[in-house]
């Protein structure tokens, strides 16, 4: 009985242990779920995801007041799933109240991102956090995503997320940069 739980361990392991040049990318997959809704769809995310046996890529797009979440396959590139709701969020976003103090530009804050990792810029966003200015980045990279919180005056890297394909139990790596 104990080499039955022992192969069935080892087994268990094999399956986890997936090369992740098995997987077709998170570049690959967020090509495929825009060419599921629109070329012209603003990818917002990619994260790798685990159920039920299944292993997949999850796109969040953007087109117009539309939010899309299209899960592909990470292995296959085929479309599993697509679902699409209306965001009323849009009407209430302004670019014209950034506080004077704020000295970074979004366009700054997505170059300092991309200094720190190649990849293709997915999101900026101003927002107050503790009592303080700081952009939100997202960069889509092969392996996956990476968020940056970039404070607004100094272009200081405050924080930084990693969601990767390689990683076998939990795709989050936080590298906390705050003291």
């Amino acid at each position: 009985m104990l080499l039955g739980v022992t192969v069935t361990g080892v087994s268990a392991n094999a399956v986890w242990a997936a090369k992740p040049a098995d997987l077709i990318g998170a570049t690959t997959a967020a090509n495929i779920a825009k060419k599921a809704v629109s070329n012209d769809a603003q990818v917002k995310d990619v994260e790798l995801e685990r159920e039920n046996g299944r292993v997949y890529y999850e796109v969040e797009l953007q087109q117009g007041n539309q939010d899309w979440d299209i899960d592909v396959d990470a292995y296959t590139g085929k479309t599993i799933r697509s679902h699409s709701e209306l965001n009323d969020n849009l009407n209430n976003k302004s670019t014209s109240n950034k506080p004077s103090h704020v000295t970074i530009t979004e366009k700054q804050a997505g170059q300092i991102a991309l200094k720190n990792v190649p990849g293709t810029l997915l999101s900026t966003k101003l927002d107050k956090e503790d009592g303080q200015f700081i952009y939100d980045v997202k960069v889509l990279t092969d392996e996956g995503t990476v968020e940056f919180e970039i404070h607004a005056t100094s272009g200081a890297i405050l924080d930084m997320d990693k969601d990767f394909d390689d990683d076998r139990y939990d795709d989050d790596h936080n590298e906390s940069l705050r003291p």
